[in-house]
């Protein structure tokens, strides 16, 4: 049945723990629900399935209230519990019906994700007049009122590094906020990785020296083994960003909050232990220093460094739109570069900005000094393609 095949499909290790948690109980209230013919979904057989199913359970679920949003999060659920349930029939119980359509690139070719594509349809409409929904950067001059009121309230100044590595970088929250000392690569002799590195003589906190590998697995936040508080970043894109440069009058964010976190003595900096503490964990930390800050706090004030500094309230998320907008529209770098730097693929950025936006075509070579600089600005893909085409050309032939 098609209950049993999600219930499948939670009981794996593999797949997104983020999607399952957030969506699973979503999925299994659409299942309870009931078609026209009075019939269970989840106790449907999954070779029974067709577009006119779907249809109705997206009736079910709309007449209720519910959200398209969540919607689509429990089709997608339900979509890749199909998918991997087809290719193991044995212990899913999934039987691929007749009615199923054709697979698409990603191996999914079945009618509930048919169905989520219509769902995406019409979120998308529902968001042409929402401008909640859309990227709304702040402009230069409210990011520099923003930038003032941080450094200047006494309410706000225990935030500010948080707020500043937002705004400078570019990155998630849950990554900034997941970011340990030595992955602060300025701070290291020769920008590198490893608790054998020693620490910098002099160091570099201008360019781009922060590796984000990292971010907080919200559902484990507090869990008792720290290891098990963070993920990898999103889709598994490293990033190294390009520091923002382009607020007016607070063109070193990064430093200015790496220096306001940093010990006064640096002799702790050889410790594994000391490495391994998180950057930033606000104001009334305990002594647990991989314990992740609760982003939900940041928010209130957030609201009030915008009511002091007479700018819009947009959530802080925004800051990462406003990252983008500075790099693209001020620094005139292209949407693949920025993208690279927010650990984001193009498509799916010039995708999310559009109509906000306007990308420079060409990627921006000035400033490029080295072949270390050119590699920098390439995404793993590209990378990758490029190790190929040397390999290749250094051949016997060659």
């Amino acid at each position: 049945s098609v209950g049993h095949a999600v219930r499948w499909w939670m009981s794996q290790k593999n797949g997104s723990d983020d999607q399952k948690d957030k969506y699973g109980p979503s999925a299994f209230k659409l299942l309870a629900m009931r078609g026209r013919g009075g019939e269970v979904y989840g106790h449907m057989e999954t070779g029974d399935l067709d577009e006119d199913v779907a249809m109705q359970m997206t009736s079910s679920w709309t007449q209720d209230g519910w959200k398209y949003s969540t919607l689509r999060g429990a089709y997608a659920l339900l979509s890749v519990a199909l998918s991997k349930g087809e290719k193991k029939p044995k212990t899913s119980g999934v039987a691929r019906g007749v009615h199923w359509g054709s697979v698409d690139g990603k191996g999914r070719g079945n009618p509930i994700n048919t169905e989520r594509i219509e769902i995406d349809r019409i979120i998308k409409e529902l968001k042409l007049g929402d401008e909640d929904a859309r990227p709304q950067p702040f402009t230069p001059p409210e990011a520099a009122a923003l930038c003032k009121v941080f450094t200047r309230d006494k309410y706000l100044q225990p935030y500010f590094p948080l707020f500043a590595i937002l705004l400078a970088t570019g990155a998630r929250p849950n990554e900034v906020l997941a970011l340990r000392w030595d992955h602060v690569l300025g701070l290291w002799q020769g920008h590198q990785l490893g608790y054998h590195v020693e620490p910098a003589k002099e160091f570099v906190l201008t360019g781009d020296p922060v590796l984000f590998e990292l971010a907080v697995f919200q559902k484990g936040r507090i869990h008792l083994d720290p290891d098990q508080r963070f993920k990898h970043v999103k889709n598994g894109c490293e990033h190294q960003p390009l520091l923002n440069v382009f607020v007016p009058g607070y063109e070193n964010l990064f430093e200015k909050a790496i220096i306001q976190m940093m010990p006064t003595n640096h002799a702790c900096m050889k410790s594994k232990a000391w490495r391994k503490r998180l950057v930033f964990q606000g104001p009334k930390a305990g002594d647990d220093f991989r314990l992740p800050f609760d982003w939900h706090n940041f928010r209130r004030y957030f609201i009030h460094a915008c009511t002091e500094a007479g700018v819009r309230y947009r959530r802080p998320y925004n800051l990462r739109h406003t990252y983008v907008s500075l790099m693209t529209r001020v620094g005139e770098y292209s949407g693949r570069q920025v993208a690279y730097w927010i650990g984001d693929t193009e498509q799916t950025m010039r995708k999310y900005y559009s109509g906000v936006l306007d990308f420079p075509r060409e990627d921006k070579t000035k400033d490029i000094k080295s072949v270390d600089d050119i590699v920098k600005c390439l995404s793993p893909a590209q990378k990758q393609k490029l190790l190929m085409q040397l390999a290749a050309s250094l051949g016997p032939g060659a």
